[in-house]
Parts: C-alpha cells; structure tokens; sequence
C-alpha cells in the first residue's frame, strides 16, 4: 500500500476506524496507532467515494451583511421554526455541519481527535451541495462547524454561498486563523469561540497560548463588528473559573454560553468532575445568571442538568422509557432527530454530537443520499433527554416554549443591532 492509498480511506467502509475514541468506549479504538494497525491488517483499500452525483457550482455572488440583514436571518429561521410546527411534520430546520476533519490545536476533551484524523474533507460542490439540499428541505439555518472551520481554503466562498441562500450561518472557530480570514467571515451571522477560563487553567485542556488567542479573537470580533458568542465547557480544571468568565463576559461584551464535561472520552476521564463537582459548577452558573452577567445559558436548562437522576459520568443521554418519573417535570422534550440534524465530516448524519458515542448507527449521505440519511435519524433515533445545556437551550426554541422564545428574541435583537 503506497502513500497516497494510506491518506485516501474508503470513506463507506472506513468510517468504523476513523472513531479512535468515544463517549463510552464501546468497540472503538483507543488510539490513532490502534487504527493504524487495524488499517494495514484490514488491507482496506480504495473504491469509489460516493454514490451521490456531486454537481458542479460557479463562484457564489459576494455577499455584504449589516445589522438589517441579520435581523432578517434571525427572522427567518424563527419563521421556519413556527413553520415546521404548524404543519407538523419532521425536517432539518437547523443543521451542524462539520466541514473539515483537521484541527490546528489538540484539546484534551475533544470527542472528535480532529487533530489526528487522516479523512479527506468535503470538496466546495459538496458542501455546497449539502446546502443545497438543505435549503430545498426548509433548513433555514447552518452551523459551520470544524475540525477548525477556518483551516479550509474556501471559507469565504461557502460563507457567500451560504448567506446568498438567505439562511442564518454561524460559524465555529478556535480563533487563532480569525485575523488572517476575518473579510472571509464579515458576511457571517455570528462566530463562536471557545474559552474554558483563566489562561493557566484553560491552557492546561486547550493547550499553551490559547487562553491569550481566544480572547483576541474575541475582541477583534468585537471590534469588527461581527456578533460573537463564546462558548466555555467546564472540567476539573476550570471548575473555579465561571465567575472569571462572567466577568470578563461584562467586561468585554459578549454572550457566555456554558457546557459541562459529561461523560469525556477515554483520554480525559481525568479531568472529568464527580458529581458534588458538576453541580456546585451548575449552581455557580445560576448564580452568576440571576446576578444579571451575560450568560446565555437558561435557568431552565440548567435544572433540567442539576436534577439529572443518572451518573453524569456514566450515562449523558436516556429513551423515553428510562426516563423516571420524578424527572419528568425538569425534562425538556428533545427536537433533535426532528428539527436539527449534525452532518459529520465523514458523511454520517447523526441526531447530535452526543449520539456519536456509538449509541446511534448512522447512515452516510455519500451513500445513500442526503434525504435517506437524514430519514434515518428520524425514524431510528431513540435518545429522548440528556443533561446537556447547549442542547436543552435550543430544544426550548424549537419546542416554541413561550418564555424561552421571548428570551431569544430579545437576546437575538441586541446581538444582531449591538453589531456590525
């Protein structure tokens, strides 16, 4: 097997070595050299990589946004959402689409190893035809997601493409490319980044440096006028930093949305939290929340993870049927498999990154197309509740709950007039 046939998988039959790691273990390698062994054992070898007829696209229109025009895709994708619940039917309305399997930094917690994946990325006709498709569906809103979204040559084409459709496109980045790409992104409804706490604790799980990068990106965001949110999961080592991130979240400007270390792949159990741990960093986050700094994360959602009846390190995510009884009223019902939709780099459509564990079996688009994939999800996926606040948070939009919509309009119209 010569050089370029190990670097180019089969991506039908190679999909089952590219997972390395896992939420739960379940059959799947351990290490990158573990499924390199496998590989070359295997002698797996090259074949055709799609059985989808890939169309070709000219270059997308360049496309200018402003305060207007985000007020308008927020509006729309609203409108999609009411749409999709009146009529009653199933349909991606919101997809997460991972554009890239590489990544320019190495975070500990990372369930994805982007950092160590040899797949070949979508082509821009792919992604283009992804969207395409999406549209044509009723998606009205896209999440750019890496890997490390910004690694791609052709960001500012998919970003024209895109917006040029009329959908919401948001985009996830660590930062460190955002100075060099930031005319590809100024069309882009909002920007991501992540940033778990004080530099000397969010270095030790992102890596040295990042603490500083990811904060001057999110000021270069600011600064350009392009809405920024920034996202901060807390472990072991950033338990003590949520009141850091509040402040700094005032400080600077931005929205704070937060994430818990549930359930970390095999590499990270040690910097997962118990139990006493998580929810003292729950109560925190409510705390700080009811104080008035501004984190996103809901009350509502943040109860429904304090009263989760399960092992947060064994179990992060449950059926209807293993749901008990005395949860069900800090249960948000789940609109993932129904409304939202994650497309991997691989081409396997999942429900959320959260069934990636090895729970859910996928299809992947290349093979059967994007509509069988995504009935797939719909009619296959069993996962009901999880703890999740991220998730939790958008099952409340997408379930129209009245209060929670009320909220996101208003945070949504300061974040489309606060900028640009």
């Amino acid at each position: 097997m010569d050089g370029q046939t190990e670097n180019i998988l089969n991506l039908r039959e190679g999909i089952k070595f590219r997972k390395i790691s896992s939420l739960d273990g379940s059959d799947l390698y351990g290490s990158l050299d573990e499924k390199l062994r496998s590989l070359e054992e295997k002698k797996i070898t090259i074949k055709e990589r799609t059985n989808t007829e890939i169309p070709t696209y000219s270059k997308a229109k360049a496309y200018r946004n402003n305060k207007l025009k985000r007020v308008f895709s927020r509006v729309g994708y609203f409108q999609a959402i009411v749409r999709q619940r009146l009529v009653g039917k199933d349909y991606p309305v919101i997809a997460i689409i991972v554009v890239n399997n590489k990544c320019n930094w190495n975070c500990t917690y990372c369930f994805g190893d982007y950092s160590k994946r040899n797949d070949i990325d979508y082509s821009t006709n792919e992604i283009k035809y992804i969207v395409d498709e999406l549209h044509a569906m009723g998606c009205r809103y896209i999440n750019m997601h890496g890997g490390e979204t910004l690694l791609r040559s052709d960001v500012g084409e998919l970003v024209n493409f895109i917006k040029n459709k009329g959908m919401y496109l948001a985009i996830i980045t660590n930062g460190q490319l955002l100075p060099k790409r930031l005319d590809d992104l100024r069309g882009v409804d909002s920007i991501t980044l992540s940033l778990d706490g004080r530099s000397e604790s969010n270095d030790k799980v992102r890596g040295n440096g990042t603490h500083d990068i990811a904060l001057s990106a999110v000021r270069l965001a600011i600064k350009e006028g392009i809405p920024v949110r920034v996202s901060a999961t807390v472990t072991k080592h950033t338990k003590n930093d949520v009141g850091y991130l509040a402040e700094l979240a005032k400080k600077e400007g931005f929205q704070l949305y937060f994430s818990i270390l549930f359930k970390s792949v095999k590499h990270a159990t040690d910097i997962e939290m118990d139990a006493e741990e998580i929810q003292t960093a729950l109560k925190q986050i409510a705390r700080y929340k009811h104080m008035g700094y501004p984190i996103f994360t809901t009350h509502r959602a943040l109860r429904a993870a304090l009263e989760w009846p399960f092992d947060y390190n064994a179990v992060h995510h449950c059926t209807e049927a293993q749901i008990p009884s005395a949860y069900r009223k800090y249960h948000i019902p789940c609109y993932y498999s129904k409304t939202k939709f994650t497309i991997e780099a691989d081409g396997y459509i999942y429900p959320c990154f959260l069934t990636t564990d090895g729970s859910f079996q996928p299809k992947n688009w290349r093979e059967v197309g994007l509509r069988e994939a995504i009935k797939h999800v719909m009619v296959s996926n069993t996962c009901k509740a999880c703890p999740a606040m991220s998730q939790n948070d958008h099952n409340l939009l997408l379930g129209l709950n009245f209060k929670h919509v009320a909220y996101v309009i208003k945070e949504q119209w300061k974040e489309a007039l606060n900028f640009g």
